[in-house]
């Protein structure tokens, strides 16, 4: 499986845990469900050359319907989860994505920004861009039999 593949689906399975809301992955033209929080893989640079090493950046979009067709408080719990990634980007919890990923290895967070807030037709969207450190493999088998 490719690095977009797995860390998509590592970051998908360990946010899933986190929030009360659908977690999609991949870039959605037209998100059918709201409020949800879609994870997209944005790019990879092999660091250092030859390592197999990947520093990845990600976006994770929280977006919510917040016209009349909303669900009643849809403000308020989209508020919540834009809290809720927040806080499991968190340094202390990131490393938990190791947990989601068969053979998803996280090192490291490198940077982090967001959430960045754009209303667009009644739709709110907060998004945060992280980039960390990953490798793929079984290291818990490779390196511990």
């Amino acid at each position: 499986m490719s690095y977009r593949n797995q860390s998509e689906a590592a970051m998908a399975a360990y946010l899933q845990g986190k929030v009360g809301v659908p977690v999609l992955v991949g870039l959605r033209d037209e998100v059918k469900s709201m409020p949800c929080v879609v994870v997209s893989f944005v790019s990879a640079q092999e660091n250092p050359p030859d390592s197999g090493n990947m520093d990845i950046q990600m976006q994770i979009m929280v977006q919510s319907q917040i016209d009349e067709e909303g669900a009643p408080g849809a403000l308020d719990v989209h508020e919540a989860t834009v809290s809720e990634i927040d806080m499991a980007l968190g340094s202390e919890l990131l490393p938990g994505i190791n947990q989601a990923g068969d053979s998803f290895h996280y090192f490291g967070k490198q940077e982090q920004s967001g959430p960045d807030r754009e209303l667009q037709d009644m739709v709110v969207s907060e998004m945060f861009t992280i980039t960390f450190a990953a490798a793929l493999g079984d290291f818990y088998s490779e390196f511990h039999l």
